[in-house]
């Protein structure tokens, strides 16, 4: 009887803090969801940042769910508590990836307009050398008379 009235308030207080854990987790994930929806990343200032974040994000997503598998270990249903820790870390990590991908998407896109913008000048550079004339018989077509070239 004893046992049963000290496990049941450990077992809720068990409880409230995987709760605990799972919602700060979900917080931090919404809190950076939020502040780059899709389509907000309009500068590789912004993409860099938010990479940044990601990192950071993604760091403290792999902490909590080392708390929460801890947690599960002293827990009698283990099993069921590993898979739900599981789950909250595949859905932080795909809110995660979806800034992401977005922010790579955006410097992806800056890199190879500036590319092009630099091969764009080179052509131009290489236009005005080419524009250059220079005199001389063999520039015109006419070879000299005293070669005879097949």
């Amino acid at each position: 009887m004893m046992l049963r009235i000290l496990f049941l308030p450990m077992m809720s207080a068990l409880l409230i803090l995987n709760a605990s854990v799972a919602s700060a987790q979900v917080a931090s994930v919404t809190a950076l969801a939020e502040r780059y929806p899709q389509g907000s990343i309009g500068s590789a200032e912004i993409a860099n940042q938010a990479l940044g974040e990601v990192s950071t994000a993604r760091e403290q997503v792999e902490q909590e769910y080392q708390n929460e598998r801890a947690a599960c270990f002293d827990r009698f249903l283990m099993s069921a508590c590993m898979n739900e820790a599981k789950e909250h870390r595949r859905t932080a990590r795909a809110a995660i990836r979806q800034v992401e991908v977005e922010a790579n998407a955006f410097l992806r896109k800056d890199r190879a307009a500036a590319r092009d913008r630099a091969l764009a000048e080179r052509e131009v550079r290489s236009d005005r050398s080419r524009s250059i004339p220079i005199s001389g018989a063999s520039r015109e077509g006419n070879a000299p008379a005293g070669d005879s070239r097949p």
